[in-house]
């Protein structure tokens, strides 16, 4: 393609005998999407100048493509290979230096490498946070990085008042493009953002798809990205806030309505019933056994000197008959009671369980 394009650009081509300098920008156009150096470097001059007739100046995009042109310097990849060889073998100083060299000339990869090694390092804080900024600045910075100075800039504006919103903007476009590159946790943290009532620049609206009329549902749209990004049956961060936040809507559609406002006061108070009266039950099973065996033995008589069980009558008789009776009457209320615990704990179940069907239908 690119020979194709000095053909255009020659005049000589024998289909078309004379020059056409669009056709051989559109076949270096094509040659420098493919890798190939001087179609880029072509390509780039008819950019950066204007000079073709219906082309607009774009200094931008000519420079990307140069830019992608010297990262595949050969040298720049020998400097990158020794700087990990040496960390690898442990020699921080000497890889910090040569990834140095690199991020020096501009190479994305080396820059963040900097400012890892610079955090290493203990090193002053401004090392870190300029080589992190120097990464963001390239066309296609790194996630991790655009979240570091998006961090950077978050917990920069609680300590400077005076310029604290306009270091949450910068936030928010930091996260804003680590969203766009795919990253969760910049979703993630756009969505705090929005949480704490800071609003959303119309460029970050338009990259998941929500209009003013949208404004209550950009946190839920926001997440759903987020776990359709992230791995699949996984619990995530985002998947937690998304169930969070639903579960809070269907609280309040449940709160609108009188009558599952009265059920959920219902279901808490039948939690309460539960925690009290099941370990009360419990205690009560551990006691109930002994007091079984002495109304048991206020029930039978004793045994006589021939072996024969006989009744006592008269007065000793009474005297068992008057002790028997108070264990009975203790036997049968706590009967009683824990038949009343019983019918409480049912009732506070089937309270829960329409109240989480109620909460389950406005989640669905």
């Amino acid at each position: 393609m690119f020979n194709l394009g000095i053909y255009h650009l020659s005049g000589k081509n024998p289909d078309n005998p004379w020059r056409n300098e669009t056709s051989a920008l559109l076949q270096f156009l094509n040659a420098s999407r493919l890798g190939h150096v001087a179609a880029s470097v072509e390509a780039a001059w008819y950019l950066s100048t204007g000079s073709l007739e219906g082309l607009s100046r774009d200094v931008e995009r000519a420079v990307i493509m140069l830019k992608k042109v010297c990262e595949q310097n050969g040298h720049l990849g020998f400097m990158v290979r020794a700087a990990l060889q040496d960390y690898l073998q442990g020699s921080r100083q000497e890889a910090f230096v040569k990834y140095v060299l690199a991020a020096e000339t501009g190479l994305g990869l080396a820059q963040s490498n900097v400012a890892h090694l610079c955090q290493e390092l203990n090193l002053s804080y401004d090392c870190q946070w300029r080589y992190h900024n120097y990464s963001v600045l390239n066309y296609d910075p790194h996630p991790s990085a655009l979240l570091k100075m998006g961090d950077h800039y978050y917990y920069s504006s609680s300590s400077k008042r005076e310029d604290s919103l306009s270091l949450v903007d910068q936030a928010m476009s930091m996260y804003g493009r680590a969203a766009l590159a795919g990253s969760p946790q910049g979703m993630f943290n756009l969505v705090v953002l929005a949480q704490q009532a800071h609003v959303l620049p119309l460029s970050i609206r338009g990259l998941f798809n929500v209009s003013h009329r949208d404004e209550q549902d950009i946190v839920v749209k926001i997440l759903k990205r987020c776990v359709e990004t992230e791995e699949e049956e996984a619990v995530t961060p985002c998947s937690l806030a998304l169930l969070g936040v639903q579960m809070g809507k269907a609280l309040r559609r449940m709160t609108q309505n009188r009558a599952q406002l009265l059920l959920a006061y219902a279901s808490l108070l039948s939690v309460v019933v539960i925690i009290v009266i099941v370990p009360l039950q419990s205690c009560l099973e551990h006691r109930v056994p002994s007091r079984r065996v002495f109304a048991l033995r206020a029930r039978t008589s004793p045994v006589s000197q021939d072996g024969v069980t006989r009744e006592q009558d008269g007065i000793m008789g009474g005297t068992y008959r008057a002790t028997g009776n108070p264990w009975l009457t203790i036997l049968s209320g706590e009967q009683r009671f824990r038949q009343t615990c019983d019918l409480a704990v049912t009732l506070s179940g089937v309270c829960l369980c329409a109240s989480w069907t109620t909460l389950l239908y406005h989640l669905l």
